[in-house]
């Protein structure tokens, strides 16, 4: 005999509807075993090892040994909420006023150390609402985990997924920020690891470390991208999203060269670039990216400086630098990112208006089929379609 069954909207989605906001995922949780769920639900198909299943749009899990206890088994307070069909409302004892404060804060003591990939989560959480803060027990709670051996054994697609989440939020910057305060940069950002305490330059470029400065850009170039979407109302949705990935992980991955320069040359970065190349690949390959992601920061490490002083490049190195990034799709993002990060204005309308224009250069019939000397000349046509269009 089916057994009657209670569901209760649970986690976030109640947070979000407690915020003002319109919930994105619904999450339920299901009294009753497992047997009687599917029997009534028996399309639902089962998610992985645990009590979870998809139905439809949604994730049902059951509630296991007891609501308070469901409660105190998620992630954060903001999260432990879970709302019964005729409005009552289970909780954990501070969620409302953490919620009411802006304040991140773990369930319980082991609420990291049962799943460290929520130090990620916590990171990415701040991205998303930069008006909360990770409290004093969660940062502390952060770096214990961090320590533990279980901290390097988390699949390493799931902590890319948060990342990639993070890159897409309002303040991406804040997903590095709080990882460093919570020193949890080690081994899935180890390309970071010390940044906070390295000078991302010469005192009269940079007034901040290289954590600090490769956050700002993050956060910069969210700015530098939204107000080139407006002049661009075609590209919304999934590919906006996309566009701003790209974005904020090509800042992301910029600077990542700065960490290992040597202790002598300091302030200075000399060869930051070279060094930059293969920190950003060890680090894409670790999170499992995509490719073009992987590209991506490959890319922006090699290419930034020479983005960030476009104006001032010979059309030569001009036309190798656009033919570049136009051959992985990256001359919006990369010069997003270059005029976020030198703050020199205009430079990703000067490279749209400069690339249409050498891509619409035709090479003469009589210059054909001439192998390299054929490359030669098409690309000296180039450079002097740019010089004519600069004078």
């Amino acid at each position: 005999m089916v057994r009657a069954m209670k569901y209760y909207l649970a986690g976030g989605a109640v947070r979000s509807l407690l915020l003002g906001e319109k919930p994105h995922d619904f999450d339920y949780a299901f009294s009753g075993s497992a047997e009687d769920f599917l029997a009534l639900n028996p399309s639902a198909r089962k998610l992985g090892d645990g009590p979870a299943y998809q139905l439809g749009h949604c994730e049902y899990t059951a509630v296991g040994e007891g609501l308070r206890q469901n409660i105190l088994n998620r992630d954060f307070t903001i999260n432990a909420f879970l709302l019964e069909e005729n409005g009552v409302l289970h909780m954990h004892p501070d969620a409302l006023k953490n919620l009411r404060e802006n304040i991140l804060a773990p369930c319980t003591a082991q609420s990291l150390a049962d799943d460290p990939l929520r130090i990620f989560r916590a990171a990415r959480f701040c991205a998303v609402y930069p008006q909360f803060r990770p409290s004093l027990d969660c940062l502390k709670l952060m770096a214990d985990t961090a320590k533990n051996e279980n901290f390097g054994i988390i699949a390493p697609e799931r902590v890319g997924q948060e990342c990639v989440k993070a890159l897409n939020a309002p303040q991406p910057g804040n997903f590095l920020r709080v990882l460093e305060q919570g020193c949890a940069l080690n081994y899935w950002f180890d390309e970071l690891s010390g940044a906070g305490q390295i000078p991302a330059g010469p005192p009269q470029y940079h007034n901040s470390d290289v954590l600090e400065h490769i956050a700002r850009t993050m956060d910069k170039v969210v700015h530098e991208l939204r107000a080139w979407l407006l002049t661009r109302p075609g590209i919304i949705g999934k590919r906006a999203d996309e566009l701003a990935v790209v974005t904020a992980w090509m800042s992301l991955c910029h600077d990542l060269g700065k960490v290992s320069t040597p202790s002598d040359i300091l302030p200075h970065h000399y060869l930051h670039e070279v060094r930059g190349m293969q920190a950003a690949l060890d680090l894409a390959d670790r999170l499992r990216l995509p490719a073009k992601l992987r590209n991506a920061g490959l890319l922006a490490a090699k290419l930034h400086m020479k983005a960030g002083v476009y104006y001032r490049l010979r059309p030569s190195t001009r036309v190798d630098l656009l033919m570049e990034a136009h051959a992985r799709e990256l001359v919006v993002p990369l010069f997003l990112l270059a005029q976020a990060d030198s703050g020199t204005a205009g430079l990703v309308e000067l490279a749209e208006r400069e690339l249409e224009q050498i891509l619409s250069v035709r090479l003469p019939v009589k210059w054909e089929n001439r192998g390299k000397e054929s490359g030669r000349h098409l690309r000296e046509m180039r450079c002097n379609a740019i010089s004519r269009v600069a004078g």
